[in-house]
């Protein structure tokens, strides 16, 4: 399968791993603002500027990803009423076959594994979901939240797991990553060659000051 290059132009930034040291932490409600607010934009993108018409959410059972699946889907579907979205969370491996279900009529595929989940417990929901993924052969594209970008979840697993690996060289990917120096959210295409992760800077967009202000905390 040939690779496409996407020009998703991103309105807010994805959940950001703490990049810097928090003055005043963030609330339980602060923390679902970043998700709701950072959502809006890219569920937007995705049908505007990726011209998406369908969508599934992979994420865990953590109110905090609870929050950004929801805002995902009401910008999506606010920008597209008539726009596939079904959210299938992953509560244990087990789940991982009926989420790849939900998965496979969709053009996207959000993994969004964060939240209050460590990072070795999303790696085993990550990779139980790819095994299912990889032997269903799905061909859609594969969108990275910062999240597990940055815990380089995917990585993790095409190292463990030479099946998903090889599955992994010919899908489309995606990753979300803000820039809080420039107060910027950008989108990142990323291509595996079976050794190495390797992006290619696709698009990038200001972010409102006031979710650059939340970030900074986190």
């Amino acid at each position: 399968m040939k690779k496409t290059a996407m020009t998703l132009s991103l309105s807010a930034a994805l959940l950001a791993t703490p990049m810097l040291a928090a003055a005043e932490p963030l609330s339980f409600g602060e923390q679902q603002t970043i998700r709701s607010m950072a959502s809006a934009g890219v569920g937007q993108a995705i049908v505007n500027q990726m011209g998406a018409g369908s969508m599934a959410v992979i994420n865990n059972p953590s109110p905090i990803c609870g929050a950004l699946a929801g805002g995902l889907g009401a910008s999506m579907l606010s920008a597209d009423p008539r726009a596939g979205f079904q959210i299938a969370t992953l509560r244990s491996g087990e789940d991982a076959a009926a989420a790849v279900h939900v998965t496979a009529d969709k053009e996207v595929a959000y993994l969004a594994l964060g939240g209050e989940l460590d990072r070795d417990e999303n790696v085993a929901l990550a990779h139980a979901y790819l095994q299912e993924l990889a032997a269903s052969e799905w061909d859609g594209t594969l969108v990275l939240h910062i999240s597990s970008w940055m815990q380089k979840q995917v990585q993790a697993v095409a190292e463990a797991d030479e099946a998903v690996a090889d599955y992994l060289e010919g899908l489309r990917m995606v990753a979300l990553q803000p820039d809080l120096e420039a107060g910027q959210a950008v989108m990142l295409g990323v291509n595996f060659d079976g050794d190495d992760f390797t992006t290619e800077e696709m698009g990038r967009q200001d972010m409102r000051e006031d979710l650059v202000d939340l970030f900074r905390r986190m």
